[in-house]
């Protein structure tokens, strides 16, 4: 596959997050001095244009370059200029014409043009095609859940899916993990969390008004001007995809005292 390390990110459950860890994760891994392009796979509703601050400029997508409707060059966006960070959209109507040969094509000549270390593909929520084509063409994955219940059993889902699809090497990412006491005692811990999926944790994004506020702003946490408790967070799991030994929680306000609670959990089916 190439230099670049292809990550699809994913979950067969919507609403959890999966395109805003798409984004601040490939946001922290540029300003690590990765060169990271990002990839919208979401073909049935494309919304990291709109989280990245670029919808004016997204004219062409992925669709386009793959049927050679436009150049490598042309579906590239570079959105903050002080990182190499580099974009690709998905199309707003998805023509249903997209293979994996011209997907693995298309890829390869946007991986050239950046010099790609890492490409994160954001694929539709659920098992439609996105999925598919994503894994045929990815070395490793990064599986978005929260701590309800119902999310992590749709995680274990998207881990049975994957492995089926030939995808091994799958990692899992806790959002809007709670840290208000009270709350949280209805989620489950990470323990169980990693039990029920049979995944790896690799990382644990908490619960964060600001985050959403970035999101709003076209703003990725990690750059962000009103900077969240999260962004620690994002560029934990950065590190350790990049092979460091950083703790979960390391640096992330708000979760020193409660670190067995999350750990255990409380919640129930």
């Amino acid at each position: 596959m190439g230099k670049s390390k292809r990550i699809l990110v994913t979950s067969c459950k919507g609403g959890v997050g999966k395109s805003t860890i798409a984004a601040n994760l490939a946001c922290a891994l540029a300003i690590r001095q990765k060169r990271t392009l990002l990839v919208d796979m979401d073909l049935g509703n494309r919304s990291l244009d709109i989280m990245l601050g670029v919808e004016g400029n997204a004219l062409f997508d992925i669709s386009d370059l793959a049927a050679e409707r436009a150049s490598a060059d042309k579906v590239l966006l570079s959105p903050f200029s002080d990182v190499p960070f580099f974009f690709c959209p998905a199309p707003y109507r998805y023509d249903g014409t997209l293979t994996e040969e011209t997907l693995k094509k298309a890829l390869e000549e946007l991986e050239e043009i950046v010099g790609a270390d890492y490409t994160l593909l954001d694929t539709s929520g659920g098992a439609d095609c996105s999925v598919r084509l994503c894994a045929a063409v990815s070395s490793s994955a990064v599986i978005v859940t929260t701590p309800a219940p119902s999310a992590v059993r749709a995680a274990e889902k998207s881990g049975d899916l994957l492995f089926e699809f030939g995808i091994r090497d799958c990692v899992l990412v806790v959002n809007r993990m709670e840290r208000n006491i009270k709350k949280a005692e209805k989620h489950l811990g990470v323990s169980e969390m990693i039990d029920r999926t049979a995944v790896r944790i690799i990382g644990i994004v908490p619960e964060d008004e600001k985050l959403a506020l970035c999101t709003e702003r076209g703003e990725p946490a990690a750059g962000a001007r009103i900077r969240p408790d999260s962004a620690v967070a994002f560029s934990n799991i950065a590190a350790r995809l990049c092979g460091e030994n950083i703790p979960l929680l390391s640096g992330v306000a708000g979760v020193k005292k409660r670190k067995k609670l999350l750990l255990t959990g409380c919640g129930e089916d």
